[in-house]
């Protein structure tokens, strides 16, 4: 009778320490009853975030066509657009009679050449055959990430100073 108490008082103290993991485990949908060996982060599930700077600014390292690059998110932007250079770092070929598109930005009116980036990433996000425009270095003064890219995302919002990006 002692051996069976004890057993039953063994059983119970080994149910209390891992009952948090069990609920856990009770608490999943019907079709996925173990949990993943190793939890992927947000980013690599569709989703991304970016801080807001100082000034309000939504500024990231994204990457272009596989190789890094600093962005602003801009809603206002009905095109991703690069600088110049920027767009000669990732591999983009934009000769000077390339330059047909009449654009207005917040300097004035513009000569752009329009291009198709590969891909844009942004965190896990991952968006391919990209609309975009070149300006001059002097015309743009950082590459904004516009709708021709938001767009094509399930949402983006703002919550608490993040944009938040789901695809």
């Amino acid at each position: 009778m002692l051996r069976l108490l004890g057993l039953v008082l063994a059983a119970t103290v080994i149910i209390g320490f891992f009952a948090p993991e069990l609920q856990k485990i009770a608490d999943m949908p019907a079709t996925s009853k173990a949990p993943a060996a190793t939890p992927k982060p947000a980013a690599l599930l569709g989703r991304a975030e970016i801080a807001a700077d100082s000034r309000g600014h939504f500024v990231f390292t994204g990457r272009v066509n596989g190789r890094p690059l600093a962005m602003l998110a801009d809603t206002g932007a009905t095109l991703v657009a690069l600088r110049a250079s920027d767009a000669k770092a990732v591999g983009l070929i934009v000769l000077p009679g390339d330059y047909t598109a009449k654009v207005s930005t917040a300097g004035g009116v513009a000569e752009a050449a329009r291009v198709r980036l590969q891909e844009i990433e942004v965190g896990g996000i991952r968006v391919t055959d990209v609309d975009a425009l070149v300006l001059s270095d002097g015309q743009l003064a950082t590459n904004l990430l516009g709708m021709s890219f938001l767009s094509r995302l399930n949402t983006f919002t703002v919550e608490n100073g993040r944009l938040v990006l789901s695809q």
